[in-house]
């Protein structure tokens, strides 16, 4: 009776150990099923999460969008002169000066070798009497000095050259006509007129030191404040020292006075 009684005993053990041990396997597949199923939805995040990764990444401009926004950028002016065309007639035409209401409309040129060649020269270099408008080598060619000095004789039999310069002899005409403009390779320069007057014939380039602050200011002064008649000044306007001053000069009808037209720059514009 025992060994049956011992029997049945064992076999109750082995089966509720079986059942549950089919139980913990039963929870552990589900268990792994939970965690494969939360593992796969991450990396679904993930791979939505790369998308719109990718999606903001399409938004940042790169090189080509860069260039193809410095393209769309307004297209530079042409510029009114065609200095190639110049050139091919005189290499030492450099710059055109242009001033409404007046015959003025050249190119300005400056001699390699003489300051006074042109002073009785043509385009073509030959002998012309009334000479063309020039600089001299104490000025450079991009018109950065404080004062430049641009000559043109006073041919007043037929209007030329300098000549109606002296149109700013007249007030309203002096007050009507306030810009002239020079041209060079790549740059249209405005200047505004800020005074106009008889001046003596010493040579303004020779005669004062314009690397000089004071001398530069002192002469600035007298721009705007000359006390000789004929003259016209623009009220309101002062200069600075970083200002940048052309002066037009021709002769007037007594050779020991020249009439000086002052403009100092208020735009530099690029063009093609």
């Amino acid at each position: 009776m025992k060994d049956k009684k011992d029997t049945k005993s064992r076999r109750g053990t082995a089966f509720a150990v079986s059942v549950i041990l089919f139980i913990v396997v039963i929870i552990l597949c589900l268990l792994y099923l939970k965690t494969c199923t939360t593992v796969f939805d991450s990396l679904g995040t993930t791979e939505d999460t790369s998308t719109a990764a990718d999606t903001a990444d399409s938004s940042i401009s790169t090189p080509e969008s860069i260039l193809e926004s410095e393209d769309n950028e307004p297209e530079l002016p042409q510029n009114p002169i065609d200095f190639s065309e110049q050139m091919q007639l005189n290499d030492e035409i450099y710059a055109w000066i242009r001033i409404p209401n007046t015959n003025v409309d050249y190119p300005i040129l400056q001699s390699r070798e003489d300051d006074l060649y042109y002073l009785r020269r043509n385009i073509d270099k030959s002998y012309y009497i009334p000479g063309v408008i020039f600089t001299q080598s104490v000025n450079k060619k991009d018109f950065s000095d404080p004062v430049t000095l641009i000559y043109g004789h006073n041919m007043s039999e037929d209007g030329s050259m300098f000549a109606t310069l002296h149109n700013f002899e007249d007030g309203t005409f002096f007050k009507e006509n306030e810009f002239f403009y020079i041209y060079t390779p790549g740059h249209i320069l405005t200047y505004r007129v800020v005074s106009a007057y008889k001046y003596d014939n010493r040579h303004i380039m020779n005669s004062f030191d314009f690397d000089d602050e004071e001398v530069l200011a002192e002469y600035f002064d007298y721009v705007m404040n000359p006390v000789t008649i004929p003259m016209n000044v623009r009220e309101g306007v002062t200069l600075s020292p970083d200002d940048k001053l052309v002066v037009l000069s021709t002769c007037m009808a007594n050779n020991m006075y020249r009439y000086l037209v002052n403009g100092v720059l208020v735009s530099d514009e690029r063009t093609k």
